[in-house]
């Protein structure tokens, strides 16, 4: 791995943020208790099965996992290609930086 700077003269491991996985079972429980809280809430009326609708909410959240997990490996790319560009700031806080940079270009909401 390529030394990363925090400011000062020691080099340190060069560590960025990894994703952290959702799992398929979160992903079906977090689907399950948003329909059940909006239909408790008559915030939507079913017009078809709940399993129907529970899998379309569950692709739509596992999509934005996926997405998000994509721009974090390009922030960890620029970051590592750009590591001695950047010596002064703190690699987290940059990767945090390019992260919402990317996001926004994208029209990604974090």
């Amino acid at each position: 791995m390529p030394p990363s700077f925090t400011g000062s003269s020691q080099p340190c491991p060069q560590t960025y943020p990894q994703s952290m996985k959702i799992k398929s079972e979160q992903v079906e429980r977090l689907a399950h208790h948003l329909l059940k809280s909006y239909c408790s809430r008559d915030i939507v009326i079913l017009k078809t099965r709940e399993a129907d609708i529970r899998a379309k909410i569950r692709d739509i959240i596992a999509q934005n996992f996926n997405e998000e997990e994509t721009i974090e490996e390009e922030a960890r790319k620029m970051l590592a290609s750009h590591a001695a560009e950047v010596k002064e700031m703190d690699p987290y806080r940059m990767f945090l930086l390019l992260k919402q940079k990317l996001a926004e270009k994208r029209g990604f909401i974090l």
